[in-house]
């Protein structure tokens, strides 16, 4: 009997198909496509496991498509599916509507999930009906009956070494074997560097047998948000060239306006029009650039005092109850800083990446009842028992998206190339004991004592922000032109979405001087600017 044929579709790069290829005893320049579907009739979906690199693909057989991504979450495909017709896949959202007669029609729940976390998660999009590919998840779309979806079994775990010191030395071969293998085929090989223990580490390493490499640090005025005289002092001690990009502010605006035309959903990551401004400038000078992105999500992480304490002890404190004491501690001096013990809604509130809108700030904007039990982010907080605390925030790490990456690397052209993504690198880190990864007082603790061996300790083991912007001041410049320019508009109340009454009182409080509520301001900026950009959105 013949096998019906498998028909493999990758969007971006795979780059072990030679050792799977001789694991499944062919020669090891058999091409990709044949790889694929040798791998596929011997291993089904856990051959995705198995894969190395970031990518999603799309497997055409037999009247169902599979889809697949990797668990990096470093690359989008989407899917919908109407009834009666073959499902239709995409790496860009744009493109699922080319075709048809039908307008994409917005997810009112996506808004609100948007609203709070600044971003949406997969499964979800902003499109009604339109889904995307969870990281490291298959999802099999028949052509009847119910749509599947699984994470393939991993194959590659290995017993831990019995000493901390073991383990280093196992990381740094694999960390070496990965840039290697990410860079075989870079002339012009680059790395983002911030000053931080992850791209710190990444140039330390490459520096070893690439001594031509560029280490590239995004620069800004003053001293809050500039990284440069760290990521100079590193650049220095290794031995390599050192470039600062900084860009102007009619740069980033310029960029913001690129991001929101061309991005798939909103998304308001502060940091993304200069990432898009750095992979642009890259990209004329680089064929590669590696990035240290993935270390987080694979080292696992704890949440700070204060949150544990909200999570587990201030969780179990009457809603009622805590928003009396919440008051009364704002009253007194002495106890007023602890009032974020109990100041939320919900206890997943207080491991959010940025202070979005609340629960009932959103349902006064969007005037409708809102619940967002269905995100990604409440579900997996619940899937933890409260006192996980390890666990449950290196989960949430997984689960957040990486958009302001992806969509500026498919905006930009630019090859990024992660070596903490490499499969035998991240299944490594997690496979470690919690200890060695996480101590008090020494997050990333395997990843320090490596560094360590490389640059001096007094270079980089200091407090370390992620990849951040001068938000507020950029928010406020030319007479808070940009906020003028979104928010007191007429559009709101054409566009139907938001109570325009509502996105003026926000504006205008911000405008008063209050700057707390800056990444919210820039939440409705950026989904204004990316609403002028799709015209055909029916709300």
């Amino acid at each position: 009997m013949t096998m019906p044929l498998a028909t493999f579709t990758v969007h971006g790069e795979i780059l072990n198909a030679r050792s799977i290829a001789l694991e499944l005893g062919l020669d090891a320049l058999t091409p990709l496509a044949a790889v694929l579907e040798a791998g596929w009739r011997r291993w089904s979906v856990e051959l995705f496991a198995r894969l190395d690199g970031v990518f999603s693909l799309v497997l055409n057989e037999d009247a169902s498509t599979v889809l697949y991504r990797d668990p990096s979450g470093l690359s989008q495909l989407y899917w919908r599916q109407s009834a009666g017709h073959e499902p239709r896949v995409a790496t860009c959202l744009r493109a699922l509507f080319d075709t048809d007669d039908m307008p994409p029609r917005l997810c009112r729940h996506a808004l609100h999930e948007y609203l709070r976390f600044l971003d949406i998660a997969a499964p979800r999009t902003i499109f009604e009906g339109v889904h995307a590919v969870e990281a490291g998840r298959w999802v099999r779309i028949p052509a009847q009956g119910a749509v599947e979806s699984g994470q393939p079994r991993r194959t590659d775990a290995e017993p831990p070494a019995e000493h901390l010191s073991e383990a280093v030395n196992e990381l740094e071969q694999r960390l070496q074997t990965s840039i290697r293998t990410r860079l075989a085929d870079s002339t012009r090989a680059a790395a983002f560097l911030s000053g931080g223990i992850d791209s710190s580490l990444i140039c330390a390493l490459t520096a070893r047998f690439r001594p031509d490499l560029t280490s590239v640090t995004v620069g800004f005025d003053g001293n809050t948000f500039d990284e440069t005289p760290m990521a100079q002092q590193i650049a220095a001690h290794l031995g390599l060239k050192h470039q600062v990009l900084r860009f102007t502010h009619q740069a980033v605006l310029s960029a913001l306006d690129k991001l929101a035309a061309q991005m798939d959903q909103p998304m308001a990551d502060p940091a993304a029009p200069a990432t898009l401004l750095a992979f642009d400038a890259c990209r004329e000078s680089f064929d590669a650039v590696l990035d240290g992105t993935g270390a987080d999500e694979s080292v696992g992480a704890l949440p700070p005092r204060h949150v544990r304490v909200a999570v587990s002890y201030g969780s179990a404190v009457p809603a009622a109850m805590r928003r009396s004491l919440v008051k009364l501690m704002r009253r007194i001096p002495r106890v007023a800083d602890y009032s974020p013990i109990l100041d939320f809604e919900h206890p997943a509130d207080t491991l959010s990446r940025w202070r979005g809108f609340t629960r009932t700030e959103i349902e006064e904007l969007c005037a409708e009842p809102v619940s967002l039990a269905g995100t990604s982010f409440y579900r997996t907080f619940a899937a933890f028992p409260r006192h996980a605390h390890f666990e449950r925030f290196s989960a949430l790490q997984d689960v957040m998206p990486a958009d302001r990456l992806n969509q500026a690397t498919r905006i930009s052209g630019l090859r990024v190339r992660y070596p903490f993504a490499d499969r035998g690198v991240d299944s490594y880190l997690r496979g470690l004991p919690i200890e060695w990864r996480h101590t008090a007082g020494q997050p990333k603790r395997i990843l320090r004592v490596l560094l360590g061996r490389h640059v001096p300790d007094h270079l980089w083991d200091m407090p370390k922000r992620g990849f951040t912007f001068p938000l507020a001041d950029f928010l406020a410049a030319d007479n808070f032109a940009l906020v003028r320019r979104h928010l007191h508009s007429g559009l709101w109340q054409q566009r139907g979405l938001l109570r325009p009454d509502i996105v003026r009182r926000h504006a205008d409080a911000f405008i008063a001087g209050d700057r707390r509520p800056a990444m919210r301001i820039w939440a409705l900026v950026m989904l204004s600017s990316w609403l002028e950009h799709h015209p055909t959105m029916s709300p």
